[in-house]
């Protein structure tokens, strides 16, 4: 039985999220080998990273969106979610699709703190199928960089908690 361990790598060179934004002040990326050897759709893959968030990541986005209101930031749409159109321009959540292809979506959001995108991007390596997610961010002003120091803490611990969530799946 393989081990999946999520793993914190570079931004991949081929990922769209690499020129996806005017500058770049901060950049992560995590990623686990997906379970199987049968290929995945990236739109798929991206549906399960959006809806099947854990619990406590979704009480920790509720208590963001309130703290976040107060001083005029963007919230989280609570629609329930159904359909998902991953189709460039659609919106899921707080993320907007910016771009997609047959490996890769990029997702993200501009408000006036900040720009950022996240790349979900499905590759196949020597027959393995490798899911990385990378968040590149571009800072407008110090409210930018103060809240992403408050983000970037939780956000570490977020995202590989999703990618362990997929595979288990």
């Amino acid at each position: 039985m393989r081990e999946y361990i999520v793993e914190k790598v570079s931004v991949p060179k081929n990922s769209i999220a690499n020129e996806s934004l005017s500058s770049i002040h901060y950049s992560d990326a995590y990623k686990i080998l997906l379970p199987g050897e049968s290929a995945y759709d990236v739109k798929i893959i991206a549906s399960k990273f959006l809806t099947t968030a854990p619990p406590w990541v979704s009480h920790l986005m509720k208590v963001r969106d309130r703290l976040v209101s107060f001083i005029g930031l963007k919230t989280t749409n609570r629609s329930k979610v159904e359909n998902i159109n991953l189709e460039q321009g659609s919106s899921i959540g707080l993320f907007r699709v910016f771009k997609c292809n047959s490996h890769e979506i990029l997702l993200g959001e501009d408000d006036r703190h900040l720009d950022f995108r996240v790349s979900i991007l499905v590759e196949e390596v020597n027959g393995l199928n490798y899911l990385t997610v990378s968040t590149v961010v571009n800072f407008h002003n110090w409210m930018g960089k103060v809240y992403f120091f408050i983000v970037k803490k939780v956000h570490k611990v977020i995202v590989p908690a999703m990618l362990n969530n997929i595979v288990r799946m």
